[in-house]
């Protein structure tokens, strides 16, 4: 029988291969918070440009978070203000069990308790009033706490697309942060977030001291994680990899995520969706050709359309270089 392709381009991933690294530092990050049973006071924030899986690798890393028994909260930025975001996703996320001074703290902020779509009806001000600021703060203090106490190891906040959050909205996490450092203890939770390669000016902007968050860059893969994220999904469905046809389309991937799963897809689809046992040969990575340039058509069409008018001229002088 066929089989679906096991590639994704577009969707979030269900492995990462060649994240390791990122991994373990969120991984060690949560260990000591879970083990002292105090704030993890370094944020971390995963940097890169688009499509090179720093969704997918936020999302493993809630994945795992969530298996080492860990609380979690997953949010993305630009959808409203992130204040207002962060504290709707509080009331219908870790809030499965007894509500109390947790919910308290949210009828206070206008939320209806475990009613899902509920929406926050307080009006928030900007990020230096200092009312919105200690209400923050003292709503996630209590949430972290009260997750404690239901025997969580601690409360992990995601953020995806930081750079996309209100100034207002990073300035008030910020400085809540900073406050939650000088109390750190019995307050198990840790922040950790992604966002565009200015994600870091985007946030100093907001606030300054904001400089020593952990900014980590996520770009594109090793040859050897390359090779993983082609061959793995294939062998898990009992089909493998001609090394002329692999070799190949690492090269024309160059390890950059979106293309590895673009490229992928196409040689899957022009193998017909091949059965246990079936090879992917070169002769599939040529036929997907037509197909993987009208993905990536699509793409750079889109990004065309995006960039400004001197983004525009500097990739027109790019495109002229023989380089």
């Amino acid at each position: 029988m066929s089989q679906p392709s096991p590639y994704t381009p577009g969707e979030i991933a269900h492995e990462v291969p060649g994240r390791a690294d990122h991994l373990d530092r969120v991984a060690d990050l949560l260990a000591a918070m879970s083990a002292r049973q105090r704030l993890a006071g370094r944020v971390h924030v995963f940097v890169g440009p688009r499509g090179v899986g720093k969704t997918s690798l936020l999302r493993e890393a809630q994945r795992q978070a969530e298996a080492a028994g860990h609380e979690t909260v997953f949010v993305t930025a630009g959808h409203g203000d992130l204040v207002t975001t962060l504290v709707e996703a509080i009331g219908l996320g870790p809030l499965r069990w007894q509500p109390q001074s947790v919910g308290a703290r949210l009828r206070e902020l206008g939320i209806s308790v475990g009613v899902p779509g509920a929406r926050v009806e307080a009006t928030f001000g900007g990020g230096d009033d200092p009312t919105v600021v200690r209400r923050l703060e003292d709503l996630l203090r209590t949430t972290a706490r009260e997750v404690a106490e239901q025997d969580a190891s601690g409360t992990v906040l995601f953020v995806d697309e930081l750079q996309s959050a209100d100034r207002d909205g990073l300035r008030a996490l910020a400085y809540v942060w900073q406050h939650l450092q000088a109390d750190p203890d019995g307050v198990p939770l840790a922040l950790v977030c992604a966002g565009l390669g200015h994600t870091e000016d985007v946030v100093t902007d907001a606030a300054s001291f904001a400089e020593r968050f952990a900014y980590r860059q996520v770009g594109s893969l090793e040859e050897a994680a390359t090779r993983e994220a082609l061959s793995a999904p294939a062998t898990a469905l009992g089909v493998t990899w001609e090394t002329a046809a692999l070799t190949e389309v690492v090269r024309r991937t160059q390890g950059y995520p979106y293309f590895v799963q673009v490229h992928g897809d196409g040689v899957w689809r022009a193998a017909d969706r091949p059965d246990p046992g079936s090879t992917l040969t070169r002769a599939h990575v040529e036929a997907a050709r037509e197909g993987v340039a009208e993905d990536l058509e699509a793409l750079y069409r889109s990004r065309w359309a995006k960039a400004s008018p001197s983004e525009q001229r500097f990739l027109a002088a790019m495109s002229a270089s023989a380089d």
